[in-house]
């Protein structure tokens, strides 16, 4: 369903993008979405571009080979508002292309997230229960780098936009009247002050399935093979299960580094993992209790008695706390915040809007439990 006073088109000349932009040139707010093909890369493949305004909405082809530094130029400038839908992944996209991020973005999924609905909410069911808008969904799993698109993907790419001026307003509304416009500003300031546009590699094995299962030692092994598969993959820039899969990272964690030759891991060599990859994985895994013992180094944090005891005291206040604002726990605090706090590090709870509703509380429990 797209907005009937509003002209779509699709961009694949240099003219028409320069055109578009100077359309777009004097909007204070617009709203945009991408979409990308990552199925065969390590990096995202930026595909296509859909932007709205409050007169007219375009499908950029970003495949057409256009000049698009005027169009971004306009995208990052501070004065004009940007509209997102859980934009973590089009920062990501933003980041790689121009080296940074633009600033003034409002993401309705972090604005509807302090209303009270889901924090993972998929545009299509906020519309719905916002502005009682239908939107087709049946696209999702496209191949974005094919040409030529067919109309059925344009019109599922762009509804992404169609509506999501009038959404954000409706949702900026809201928050103003309950007090947190200012939430959500800073809310999006800290998803933009945290995404660099690269995936968290040191972080990417608890995606590994079953790697939690295996002993200390052997899990120590497979956290840093998957280290090495991610940058390596990241250099390659392929999906890191081409380099070496899931299973093979479980299994080859469960050897003796230094027993470990190109014999006994030539099973392992394929189209992407060479002869030299196999040996620099092997002088990775050899140096594994150097790694190892750096990041218990860095891992080493001071936990105050009775941490587990504190940890469920601060749980049972945040959901309590959540509810009186009706909003979702996680919303408010993840338990994973609750775990930085409590550990001493730097977490979301001690700045802002959060340690205005929390502080108070979090202190008569620490003091309590002294």
């Amino acid at each position: 369903m797209i907005e009937k006073n509003k002209a779509t088109e699709f961009i694949d000349t240099q003219n028409s993008l320069n055109e578009f932009v100077k359309k777009l040139d004097g909007n204070a707010v617009i709203g945009i979405d991408t979409e990308f093909e990552r199925i065969r890369t390590y990096y995202p493949k930026l595909c296509l571009i859909q932007v709205a305004s409050s007169d007219s909405m375009a499908c950029i082809d970003c495949l057409a080979n256009l000049d698009l530094s005027n169009f971004w130029e306009l995208i990052y400038r501070e004065d004009i508002e940007k509209f997102i839908h859980s934009g973590s992944q089009d920062l990501e996209i933003f980041y790689l292309e121009n080296k940074s991020l633009p600033q003034n973005i409002f993401d309705t999924q972090i604005a509807a997230s302090l209303l009270g609905y889901p924090m993972q909410i998929g545009i299509k069911n906020l519309l719905m229960d916002e502005l009682g808008i239908n939107i087709e969904k049946s696209e999702t799993r496209s191949d974005w780098s094919k040409r030529p698109l067919h109309p059925n993907q344009l019109q599922y790419a762009i509804e992404d936009v169609a509506h999501l001026l009038e959404l954000g307003k409706s949702l900026k509304k809201k928050l103003k009247i309950k007090g947190r416009l200012e939430w959500c500003k800073e809310d999006c300031n800290k998803m933009l002050a945290t995404k660099t546009g690269l995936m968290d590699q040191e972080n990417a094995w608890k995606k590994i399935k079953g790697i939690k299962k295996l002993n200390s030692k052997f899990q120590n092994t497979a956290i840093e093979l998957s280290n090495w598969r991610e940058k390596q993959s990241a250099i390659k820039n392929i999906p890191r299960k081409w380099l070496i899969d899931d299973i093979e990272i479980i299994n080859v964690s469960k050897m003796d580094p230094q027993s470990l030759n190109k014999i006994k891991l030539e099973p392992l060599i394929n189209k992407h993992m060479k002869e030299s990859d196999i040996e620099n994985m092997i002088d990775t895994l050899r140096n594994i209790n150097n790694f190892t013992k750096k990041r218990n180094r860095n891992n080493k944090i001071k936990m105050i008695p009775n941490y587990k005891l504190i940890i469920e005291k601060i749980n049972t206040f945040i959901i309590k706390h959540a509810k009186r604002l009706g909003i979702t726990q996680e919303a408010l605090a993840t338990k994973k915040d609750i775990l930085l706090l409590v550990q001493g590090r730097e977490n979301r709870l001690n700045v802002g809007w959060r340690k205005s509703q929390l502080n108070k509380g979090i202190k008569k429990i620490l003091k309590q439990d002294k």
